[in-house]
């Protein structure tokens, strides 16, 4: 579901490369519609902030404060991203040139300048931009450490849930009548964000929700 990197090139696990953050800011300008805010991201960052005393407490006040929804496919299944703002459209987060929410900062973030995609056998496919080439010099860094450091465990596991149940909410979302479909789009986002507790495990209510979504959209398309 990640919108694809420019200049990607697929990497495998023991692939080094050479790379330094710079301090620039650069790779958190001109990102208008291109940081995804996926479900997982946007639990954690509402808790952050809520956590640091703003004035959000759930994740629908989150996405409409900092993110703008996107239609992925024409079924109506549709994603967030980071809003920008500026002439230079820098992400909303930047501040002083510098990530204010660097600890809890979207999966995208923290894999720059790798991505990943997930395959039916559960594993990765590891790739990283070239992009920005000034970025590229400095230490060697392995592919299989970054991953361990910024990769975690969680990720991975809800990286594949949304890979296996994806393509079945999207199959019925194409089966719901014309005149059912703006209730079912609300059952898709109160299931994959507006459901989601701030202070229970985000991964076990996700993945119940997906299955409870599904279900839903099977009886309505029926």
């Amino acid at each position: 579901m990640e919108p694809e990197m420019k200049n990607a090139v697929r990497v495998t696990p023991s692939t080094k490369i050479r790379f330094k953050c710079t301090g620039c800011g650069d790779c958190c300008r001109h990102v208008k519609e291109t940081v995804p805010v996926d479900s997982q991201d946007a639990f954690y960052l509402t808790k952050y902030l809520r956590d640091l005393g703003m004035d959000i407490y759930c994740v629908d006040q989150f996405l409409e404060q900092y993110a703008e929804p996107a239609l992925l496919d024409e079924c109506g299944f549709f994603v967030y991203f980071l809003k920008s703002v500026g002439k230079d459209n820098a992400c909303v987060f930047l501040k002083d040139n510098r990530c204010s929410v660097q600890e809890v900062k979207p999966l995208a973030c923290k894999l720059y300048p790798f991505m990943v995609d997930p395959n039916e056998s559960g594993n990765f496919r590891y790739l990283y931009s070239r992009e920005r080439t000034h970025h590229f010099h400095g230490p060697a860094v392995e592919t299989r450490s970054w991953m361990k450091k910024n990769f975690p465990q969680e990720s991975r596991a809800f990286m594949q849930v949304e890979y296996t149940q994806a393509g079945p909410i999207a199959a019925q979302l194409r089966n719901i009548p014309e005149h059912r479909k703006t209730e079912a789009l609300l059952h898709f986002h109160r299931l994959r964000y507006s459901e989601l507790d701030l202070d229970k495990p985000f991964l076990e209510q996700f993945q119940r929700n997906q299955e409870k979504l599904i279900e839903i959209l099977s009886r309505m398309a029926d």
